[in-house]
């Protein structure tokens, strides 16, 4: 199999027209006749020894094949115009690019760390954007970045994984409530209590799973995904709310109260995630992480 004679414009190609499932589209979003979109395909099909692509009149779909070499020409695509953007800046400002990932609640804490770095010294220059976990996890294996922060159970393969805090669920009540000034709580104690929480994502999940095993439900009368949302139902003595710790970091201690829930005691194992091959593809991108990962446990811990 020449994998290696396939060139960086025939991936864009097959990727084309894989994510525009007909000719005629990706032949318009890739510039070029029909006939040479369809022409490279085969070249393709060719290289490689196997049919990419199942053609009717109207529609292509991939095949069995096909799937499978999808994500991996998304992250050489991705890694490719990564790299030509690096070269660039490094050619220009002398610096290499380190692209992180990581979910809101963990700025405070990257912050402060980005802050400790001598980026000139290093001559590195580090983004860093937000996102879901499991947006940040796909993004991480398609090569968009180099680094991902975010909660994870099982760590995929391909990857490696630190840990940097497990982050408790607490029950959160408006200062005057019943509860409020209680250390820990059971689960169980909250029967009867108007319940809100984060609705999706990985805490909706953590959250539902412990009521549930108390037989306990979510409120019906508010839905909520943003965190001044919940604080602002809570401190209106309208619920009371279940969140992870970092998320309570903006609350105001005078307008609520934060008790421990126990029986189980719920955590969400907040890592730092890197693809294994890192140290080898961009080694001063696995640098920046070993700089990071002793910092972040104690920054994290400290919101």
């Amino acid at each position: 199999m020449q994998l290696q004679a396939i060139s960086l414009r025939q991936v864009r190609f097959f990727v084309a027209l894989a994510e525009a499932g007909n000719f005629s589209r990706a032949a318009e979003k890739m510039a070029i006749s029909q006939p040479a979109l369809s022409s490279a395909i085969r070249q393709v099909e060719t290289l490689m020894g196997l049919r990419l692509f199942d053609r009717t009149t109207h529609r292509v779909t991939l095949t069995s094949a096909g799937l499978s070499f999808l994500p991996h020409a998304q992250r050489l695509l991705t890694t490719a115009d990564n790299a030509f953007r690096d070269m660039g800046e490094a050619a220009h400002r002398g610096r290499t690019t380190i692209r992180i990932g990581a979910i809101p609640s963990t700025f405070p804490a990257i912050a402060r760390a980005m802050a400790t770095l001598d980026q000139d010294a290093a001559g590195v220059s580090l983004h860093l954007a937000d996102g879901k976990s499991d947006e940040l996890i796909a993004d991480l294996h398609r090569g968009r970045i180099d680094l991902a922060i975010c909660v994870c159970g099982r760590v995929e393969d391909g990857l490696l994984a630190d840990l940097l805090v497990e982050d408790e669920m607490l029950l959160v009540v408006p200062v005057g409530h019943a509860l409020d000034g209680v250390d820990s709580l059971l689960w169980s104690r909250l029967e009867g209590q108007e319940i809100v929480h984060f609705a999706g994502g990985s805490i909706g999940d953590l959250s539902r799973a412990a009521m549930r095993q108390h037989n306990l439900e979510p409120s019906s009368r508010y839905q909520v995904d943003q965190t001044d949302s919940l604080f602002g139902i809570i401190a209106g003595g309208l619920a009371v709310g279940v969140m992870p710790r970092l998320y309570t970091r903006r609350f105001a201690p005078e307008q609520v109260s934060l008790v421990s829930l126990v029986q189980p005691a719920i955590r969400r194992r907040i890592v730092m995630l890197r693809r294994k091959a890192l140290a080898e593809e961009h080694p001063l991108g696995a640098w920046v992480a070993d700089q990071l990962t002793p910092l972040l446990p104690g920054l994290l811990a400290s919101h």
